[in-house]
Formats: C-alpha cells, sequence, structure tokens
C-alpha cells in the first residue's frame, strides 16, 4: 500500500490526544476520542491489506506487526508490579493479564467496571481497544464473505451497528464502549472508504484538500468537545454523537487527504514522526503511569502531583517509548524468528503472574494478607451482566434463586450501600422461602434515580409486599422517601428502613494495613458519635415510623464499646471507607432475618426509633 504522510500525521494526533488525557490535563479531558480515530484508520488499512485468498498470511502478519511488543508489554507489567504493588491490587493485575493472553482485554474490563472508573488498580486498561481491534480482525474475513455475498450489506451493518451503539449507550454505556460488535460502524466508516470510495487521497485538487483541511481542524478541536464518557445517552455520552462527529472527519481526511501546504509544516513532520511511534507510546504509556504514581489501596491514579512530576513522566514515556520501537517492536516485527517467541509468551505470561502470587505470600504475613483480601471480599456490581443482558430494559432484578411458592416479596432499594448488603439479605430471604429483587438503578429515590411513583409501580407490578431501604447517610433524600412512604401506604406495602452503616473518613483497609506496617494510630468512633452524626435523620425517620414502616437501628451490632473496623478473624468490615464487605454484612444477618420476619406479620414493630431516641 502506497505511503501516507498524513495517515501517520492522524496517528500522531490521536496518541498525542490520549496520552495527555491519560496524564489528566484539563485541556484535554475528550482525549479519549482519539481511540475512535484510529479505530476508522485500522478498517481504512484493512481495507487494502486483508486478501481472502491468502487469510493466513494476513493473520500472520496482523500477530507479528502487532503481538510481540503487546505480550512484551504485559509480561513487563505483571513483573514490575509483583514487585511494586500489594496482593489485592496485584491480584487485579493477574486477572487482567490473563484477559491480555487470551486477547481480551475490552471483555475483561466490560466484566468489572467503567473505563471511567479509578477504583481499581488498572495498569494494563488500555489494552482495551486493542483486544477490540484484534476481534475485528478476527471477523473480518466473515465480514468480507457478507460484503462481498451481499451489495449493499456494508452501509446496512455499519448503520445496525451505530444504532445498536447509540441506543445500548442509553442503558449500558460500558457495553457500547468495550464490545467489538458495537464499534464496528467505527471500523466499517474506514473500511467503506478503502473498498468504495478511494486507496489514496485525491492529488493536486486544492478545493477537495481544503475539505481534509476542515476536517483536520475538526480533530484537532477534540480537546474543546464536551463528552461526558459516563453519560446514559448518545448525545453527550461515549461512543455517541462526538464519535461519530470525529470518525466522519476522519474519514474525509483518507478520502482527500491534507493540503500540500499542511504536510510541509514543521509540526506536520514532527507528528508524522510521532505516529511512527505511536504503537510504541500507546503501549508503553499507561502501566508508566499507574506504576510510577501507584499508592496501595487508591485505585488507578492518573494525576502528578505537579507540573514537575507530570514533565518527568513525559520524559519517561519518551525514552521507554523509543527503545520499545527500536529494541522491540521493529526488530520482532522482522525476525524470523517471532513466532517462536509469540506461541510461547502467553505461557509465560501466565507462569511469571502465577509466581508473582507465590512471592507475595512470602512477602506479607497472614493478618496483612486479610486486610488485602477486602476488595475482593464483596458481591458482583448490583445486578450483575447477565441480567442486564436478558432483560435489558428491566428495573429491578431477582437476587434469590429457585423459590417456586415464595411466601413473601420483598424490593431492596437503595444506593451502592445497599448494593454492598444484597449477597447477605438475600441469603438469609433464602432460608425462609422469601423473594427478594433488587434495584438496578444505582441512585433510586434520589436526584435523577428512579421517582417514588415509578419505584411504587414496580413494587405493585411484581406484587411486592415490603420494601426495604438502604443508603449511605450522606445520599438520602428524605422528601423523596416520605413520599415513598405515603404511597407505600396507599397500596398495603410495608417499608423497613434499615439505618446507615457508621462510615469512616479513611480507608479502612488502608488504615488497618498502615497500623500493622508502620504503627500508625487507628482512627477512633464511638456509638454516642454515631447517634449525634444521625440524631437530625432519626428525628425525621420517627414522623414516618409506624404501622407500615419501621426503622431498624445497626448501630449497636457495629459500636459496642467502640465502632469496629474489622471482625474476630481480623477480616477488614469495609472495603473502602464506607462500603461493608461480605464479611461486614454478615454481622447483620440476624437483623435481616428479623426484618423479613417481621415483614411477614400483621404490623411491624414500630418502637426501634423511639428506643434509640
Amino acid at each position: 500500500m502506497q505511503y501516507r504522510k498524513d495517515i501517520q500525521i492522524l496517528r500522531g494526533v490521536s496518541v498525542l490526544l490520549v496520552v495527555l488525557y491519560h496524564l489528566e490535563i484539563g485541556a484535554f479531558n475528550s482525549g479519549f476520542l482519539g481511540v475512535d480515530v484510529f479505530f476508522v484508520i485500522s478498517g481504512y488499512l484493512m481495507s487494502a491489506l486483508y486478501n481472502p485468498n491468502k487469510k493466513l498470511e494476513f493473520f500472520v502478519k496482523r500477530a507479528k506487526r502487532l503481538l510481540p511488543a503487546y505480550y512484551f508489554v504485559t509480561l513487563a507489567t505483571v513483573l514490575a508490579a509483583a514487585v511494586l504493588v500489594n496482593p489485592n491490587e496485584y491480584g487485579s493485575v493477574v486477572t487482567q493479564s490473563v484477559f491480555a493472553v487470551f486477547l481480551s482485554s475490552n471483555i475483561g474490563y466490560w466484566l468489572e467496571n467503567s473505563y471511567f472508573s479509578k477504583e481499581a488498580f488498572n495498569p494494563l486498561l488500555h489494552l482495551w481497544s486493542l483486544g477490540v481491534e484484534i476481534h475485528f480482525y478476527l471477523m473480518l474475513p466473515l465480514f468480507y464473505w457478507i460484503f462481498a455475498k451481499f451489495r449493499g450489506a456494508l452501509p446496512v451493518l455499519l448503520v445496525v451497528s451505530l444504532i445498536l451503539c447509540f441506543f445500548v449507550v442509553g442503558i449500558s454505556t460500558k457495553t457500547s464502549f468495550f464490545m467489538m460488535p458495537l464499534r464496528l460502524w467505527e471500523f466499517l466508516i474506514g473500511f467503506g472508504v478503502g473498498s468504495y470510495i478511494s486507496k489514496k487521497p485525491a492529488e493536486n485538487n486544492s478545493r477537495f484538500s481544503l475539505v481534509g483541511l476542515i476536517a483536520f481542524i475538526i480533530l484537532i478541536a477534540i480537546p474543546m468537545m464536551s463528552v461526558n464518557g459516563e453519560a446514559a445517552e448518545f448525545v453527550h455520552g461515549h461512543p455517541g454523537l462526538h464519535a461519530l462527529i470525529v470518525c466522519l472527519a476522519t474519514a474525509v481526511i483518507l478520502i482527500h487527504g491534507l493540503p500540500a501546504f499542511v504536510e510541509n509544516t514543521r509540526l506536520a513532520t514532527f507528528l508524522e514522526q510521532v505516529g511512527d511511534y505511536s504503537y510504541s507510546i500507546y503501549l508503553v504509556h499507561f502501566p508508566i503511569l499507574t506504576l510510577f504514581l501507584y499508592e496501595p489501596f487508591s485505585g488507578t491514579i492518573l494525576k502528578a502531583h505537579n507540573a514537575q512530576q507530570t514533565l518527568l513522566l513525559a520524559g519517561i514515556i519518551i525514552i521507554l517509548s523509543i527503545l520499545m520501537y527500536h529494541l522491540i517492536e521493529v526488530p520482532l516485527r522482522r525476525s524470523e524468528k517471532v513466532t517462536r517467541w509469540l506461541l510461547i509468551a502467553p505461557v509465560v505470561i501466565v507462569i511469571f503472574a502465577n509466581l508473582g502470587v507465590m512471592v507475595q505470600k512470602y512477602k506479607f504475613t497472614e493478618q496483612e494478607m486479610l486486610i488485602f483480601q477486602a476488595w475482593e471480599d464483596r458481591s458482583a456490581y448490583r445486578c450483575g451482566k447477565l441480567n442486564r443482558i436478558i432483560d435489558p430494559t428491566a428495573i429491578s432484578c431477582e437476587i434469590t434463586k429457585n423459590i417456586e411458592n415464595p411466601s413473601r416479596r420483598i424490593l431492596l432499594v437503595g444506593n451502592s450501600h445497599a448494593d454492598s448488603i444484597k449477597s447477605t439479605f438475600a441469603s438469609v430471604a433464602q432460608t425462609l422461602n422469601v423473594d427478594v429483587r433488587f434495584m438496578v438503578d444505582n441512585i433510586p429515590l434520589m436526584p435523577g434515580g428512579v421517582s417514588p411513583e415509578k419505584l411504587i409501580k414496580e413494587a405493585l407490578n411484581r406484587k411486592i409486599d415490603t420494601v426495604v431501604l438502604h443508603y449511605s447517610p450522606t445520599k438520602i433524600n428524605l422528601p423523596n422517601i416520605q413520599k415513598f412512604a405515603k404511597l407505600a401506604k396507599d397500596n398495603n406495602i410495608r417499608v423497613a428502613f434499615i439505618m446507615p452503616v457508621p462510615v469512616w473518613d479513611k480507608h479502612v483497609p488502608s488504615v488497618l494495613w498502615r497500623n500493622i506496617k508502620y504503627n500508625e494510630t487507628v482512627p477512633v468512633a464511638s456509638l454516642d458519635d454515631y447517634r449525634i452524626k444521625n440524631q437530625a435523620l432519626n428525628i425525621e425517620l420517627s414522623r414516618l415510623a409506624g404501622v407500615g414502616f419501621t426503622v431498624y437501628q445497626i448501630a449497636d451490632i457495629f459500636c459496642k464499646n467502640q465502632c469496629q473496623m474489622m471482625n474476630d478473624k481480623g477480616k477488614p468490615l469495609y472495603f473502602d471507607e464506607t462500603h461493608l464487605t461480605l464479611s461486614g454484612s454478615e454481622l447483620l444477618r440476624g437483623l435481616f432475618h428479623k426484618i423479613i420476619t417481621d415483614a411477614g406479620s400483621n404490623g411491624l414493630p414500630n418502637d426501634s426509633v423511639k428506643r434509640m431516641l
């Protein structure tokens, strides 16, 4: 294929946008759109590089082009993490490396959380895009056959993928973000340009090259685009309208190229050189940022402490990217023996990842290991992926199993604090033959979440007789709670309100570990402290308490002499500052039993608030 300087310039712009976004430089908050440019370019190049009569040769060349450096970075990250990070974060790295080995990092992160979430330590997060791209390559023979067999199939498939992408963004933003079928339209825009419009840009046509210049200005303006990666709608969300604009602008440049006076500037030459190194830069930059800025129990940190540290990180990225390009990417791509490395690399990565686990067991005491396991001591988020796939429009899901003739039906409602108790609550209900449903929405009865009217409608449709509410102390919307309580009473539905758990100002596992490691003081809180913090809430809730509405106190369970951070076995009760682990929620098993059995009586007890006041 003819060399195109404009494509290298596009690559340079795209990788700089992504790196500056990851460096969290404020002016580049939309820099992640650079990946969309890469997807269009990839589709365009595949239209020229794929030969249906030489499928094996195509895949071998793609593997040699991408995988040596890809596996090298994965292995280097695993080895560095084994030395630098604690077991809770290292466990995440091992899982990420396994998905990377199977070329499915996008699926691994889809199973976990949003690309924009920083709760977990994800030094290999950037490999998601390569997972999407590789899945496109694997499906390319099928797509090519369909396009050859059915005229007009490409635009139809492109439009279907685009519509589905925009639709699913409103249901699950991360599904549209991570899954190849919903990103397929971006590749097909490039593939369509290469297959049906032009294999090379229009030459000596100043009018149309100026069209390419306008498109280039749009791409340069990406930092000024207002995109919310977690917005559940396609206008401001991602991938959405802005991604479509960026992809179309890229397609215009692929068709018309850039004016000669632009390509001949020093800036264009610099961007072309960056484009040459773009793959190495992309692979190297993210692990460097996350490992350099790593702090125990702090998830993924990308923001440097100051400008000097940002410049230092930029310098390290530049140096290691150059070394990566000249010592790994190019030599291995051209090596005749690289196939052997590609066969053994996945095995080597898995072996070293597991050796790292063994090494870490010797580095830390048994008590430290219990603390590190707090992050894993919790259930799947909300209703889990399968429920969302099977019934994407449902606003609640069943969390008990195989109860054919339940004695009662309960709906558990609340934010992330309700999520942290749901497994234990469902376990208790299961033993009592009670069906429990849980809200899909993370902010029900809160601003922007499910309204009181919609919640009562769901309860009636599901034949719910009792609704159990539980929230974090700062997220309780009393007007909505009051409105819902009235609607529930009018519809003969009981309401049980579980008071907030004691919360802390500091990350609990980190505090416990630093107490062991550095003898740092553990914060202390008493039952009286809890009562003072929640006194106003108790007063308001006492006005609702009566037949059909009960408030259940939990402070006595956590705060006897003083509020606890760990159980008798040394396991943390919280996996962060405020959310209970499964071990923490187990302390509430007796209370859950009482709530469920009370719900089966003619009336709910109403003296629990009075006892506290």
